[in-house]
C-alpha cells in the first residue's frame, strides 16, 4: 500500500477519532477495506502522534484533540475575542475585499462588519454568511461540503473557487500553536482551505484568543513567516509573544 494512501487513510481516522472521540477496530476496518492489524498498527502511529490512547477494541481521543462546537467555542473568552474584532476591523480599508474563515473570533469580527457598508466580503462560514447578509456589504458564501461542528464550507469546490478570488487581507482562526512554529487547525480540510486561502489574499492575519498558547490542533496550515501577522489578546505568554514576534508582526488587542 502507498505511503499518500497510509497516510490520508490516518488522517480520515484522526477526523473520525476528533468528532466521535472514540474509534473501534473492527468499524473502522469494515469501513476501510483494511484489516484490523492495519487499523491497530494506524492506531499505534496516531497514539504516538499523541492523538490517540489505546483503548479495549479502539481508541479514544486525547482530550486536546477532540473538536467542540462552535457555538460552545462563541462563548469562551468573549471579551477577548471582542477586542481582537475591533483591532482586526482597523486595518481594513474602505471599500476592500475581505476573506473570513470560519470560527468564534472570526465571528466576532464579522458582527462589527455588520455596522461598515461597501465590503465584498467572502466566507466559507455558513453562521457569518447568514449574519452578513442583513449588512450593507456584498457576502459570497463558498460552496461545497458543510462541516456540522464548525459550519465551515470546505472541499474541492470550495478552495476550487479561491482560484478566482483575490483579496485586500484575510482573517484566519486557529486551534492553536503550542509546540508548533505556526497556526494550526483539527480540522484537514479546514487546513487545506487556509493554505488557499492565503494564497489569494495580499495580507492575512491570524486572529485567536491567548488560550491558544496551550492548545494545537493536528494540521498545521502555515509557518508564522508564512502570514502577514498574529491579532492576539494581551495575555499572551512573554515567551510566545517573543518568538512569534522574531517571525511576524504581532498585534495586542486590548480588552
Amino acid at each position: 500500500m502507498s505511503k499518500s494512501l497510509t497516510a490520508d487513510r490516518r488522517n480520515r481516522i484522526a477526523q473520525i477519532l476528533m468528532k466521535e472521540g472514540s474509534i473501534k477496530v473492527g468499524n473502522l476496518s469494515e469501513r476501510f477495506g483494511v484489516s484490523t492489524e492495519t487499523i491497530r498498527k494506524d492506531i499505534i502511529y496516531l497514539e504516538e502522534e499523541g492523538i490517540a490512547t489505546k483503548s479495549h477494541g479502539g481508541a479514544i481521543a486525547k482530550s486536546d484533540f477532540v473538536e467542540r462546537p462552535l457555538n460552545v467555542k462563541e462563548s469562551e473568552h468573549a471579551d477577548a475575542k471582542a477586542a481582537i474584532a475591533i483591532a482586526a476591523i482597523r486595518l481594513i480599508q474602505p471599500g476592500a475585499a475581505v476573506i473570513l474563515d470560519t470560527g468564534s473570533t472570526t465571528g466576532a469580527i464579522a458582527r462589527q462588519l455588520l455596522l461598515k457598508e461597501g465590503l465584498t466580503i467572502f466566507t466559507n462560514s455558513v453562521t457569518i454568511a447568514a449574519m452578513l447578509a442583513e449588512s450593507d456589504n456584498a457576502v459570497y458564501l463558498f460552496g461545497g461540503l458543510v462541516r456540522s461542528s464548525s459550519k465551515a464550507v470546505v472541499g474541492d469546490w470550495a478552495t476550487g473557487a479561491l482560484a478566482a478570488v483575490h483579496a485586500y487581507i484575510a482573517f484566519l482562526g486557529s486551534d492553536g500553536f503550542k509546540g508548533l512554529a505556526g497556526p494550526s487547525t483539527l480540522s484537514y480540510e479546514e487546513a487545506e482551505f487556509k493554505k488557499k486561502v492565503i494564497a489569494a489574499s495580499t495580507a492575512t492575519y491570524t486572529v485567536c484568543d491567548s488560550s491558544k498558547c496551550q492548545s494545537a490542533g493536528l494540521f498545521a496550515y502555515a509557518g508564522w513567516k508564512d502570514v502577514t501577522g498574529l491579532i492576539i489578546d494581551q495575555n499572551i505568554q512573554e515567551s510566545a509573544a517573543e518568538d512569534i514576534s522574531r517571525e511576524t508582526k504581532l498585534i495586542l488587542a486590548k480588552n
